[in-house]
């Protein structure tokens, strides 16, 4: 699955675009309203925040199985919310009111989707490959000037070498399928 292409799908969002290896980028299309491009940041975005938020065993089990509040995205980015929302609404140029509401959708879409997909009795380490099986799909879409990684600090997230894709590089992907992921900075792997 394809958890970009499917929440795209559900909400009737127009397809998403890939970026632009070179320039890290997303062309916006001609006659694409702001409101229509809104979701080439937010669902990524979102996703993202997912992903981290599931990197702890209280994150998951509040994802699978904990009573959210109306307000999943100040759940999600704790402190970084209003942040995260105002360089979405900056990059797509919607107001900061419509990228939120739009992102709170967005992000119930999703949760709704791990939820049926992943049952109750799934483990931190199953919801955790969930989301590492989902981070290449998640970061082709998400435009480098966002610089999200930043707000999440999480060098890795804007890093162009997680975003490239052609032969080589999606054999590289494949091969990074076998070993646990990790959050580590770029640093310490060396």
């Amino acid at each position: 699955m394809n958890l970009v292409e499917t929440i795209q799908k559900n909400l009737g969002f127009h397809p998403l675009q890939k970026i632009d290896p070179n320039t890290q980028e997303v062309k916006k299309p001609e006659n694409m309203s702001v409101q229509d491009y809104l979701p080439q940041a937010a669902i990524p975005v979102v996703l993202l925040g997912l992903y981290k938020f599931s990197r702890t065993e209280e994150g998951n089990a509040e994802l699978l199985k904990g009573e959210l509040q109306n307000k999943l995205l100040k759940t999600i980015f704790a402190k970084n919310t209003q942040e995260v929302i105002d360089r979405v609404a900056k990059y797509t140029g919607n107001t900061s009111e419509y990228a939120a509401d739009k992102m709170e959708i967005i992000a119930w879409e999703a949760l709704h989707i791990i939820r049926t997909n992943l049952s109750t009795e799934t483990t931190d380490s199953k919801i955790k490959i969930f989301f590492a099986d989902q981070r290449h799909n998640i970061l082709v879409h998400l435009p480098a000037s966002l610089q999200i990684g930043e707000v999440l600090k999480d060098d890795t997230i804007d890093d162009r070498s997680h975003k490239m894709e052609g032969p080589v590089s999606s054999y590289m992907h494949w091969i990074e399928s076998f070993f646990p992921s990790s959050d580590r900075k770029k640093e310490e792997n060396w």
